[in-house]
């Protein structure tokens, strides 16, 4: 059985990981290249770990079949902002990556620099169409949450913003 010290270490070297492969590749990588790419990241054994986000449209699925480190290690890249998360994006970026989540509520996101992030929000740094970012904002004027920030993107080499919804 591993410590919680060992979960951590490792988690710190998955996200540390994730962070270098998203730089590195400029522009969107999807999660199944991480579940491919990123050792320690996935599982394939019984015990599952899945991260759920909210999202604009309500709670959606964003990943499984991860180990614990691995699941830590992407809400800590998200949350912290070290990367920017593309929200409202089609199936066609993982279809290339050959792996596709078959759970309905699966949410497609991919992950950019956070330097391509083009809304601050209280959770994590987003990357979104126009009319998905009117619509975070006048949601969240409507219930009381501020931190709502439009940002200005830096360019990256390529975009997932052709499979925006």
């Amino acid at each position: 059985m591993r410590t919680n010290k060992q979960i951590e270490k490792q988690a710190n070297r998955i996200a540390d990981a994730i962070v270098e492969l998203v730089e590195r590749t400029d522009g969107p990588v999807t999660l199944a290249r991480i579940h491919r790419e990123i050792p320690g990241f996935a599982t394939e054994s019984a015990i599952v770990s899945k991260l759920t986000m909210l999202l604009p449209w309500g709670i959606g699925l964003i990943w499984d079949n991860m180990t614990e480190p691995g699941m830590k290690a992407l809400h800590e890249v998200i949350s912290r902002r070290r990367i920017a998360i593309q929200v409202l994006t089609t199936r066609v970026p993982y279809f290339a990556d050959g792996l596709v989540l078959q759970s309905e509520n699966w949410s497609p996101v991919v992950l950019v620099p956070a330097r391509a992030a083009n809304l601050d929000t209280p959770h994590r740094l987003m990357r979104t169409s126009q009319r998905c970012r009117e619509m975070c904002i006048a949601g969240a004027k409507k219930i009381g949450i501020h931190g709502f920030r439009l940002l200005t993107p830096q360019p990256m080499r390529f975009t997932a913003d052709r499979f925006a919804l």
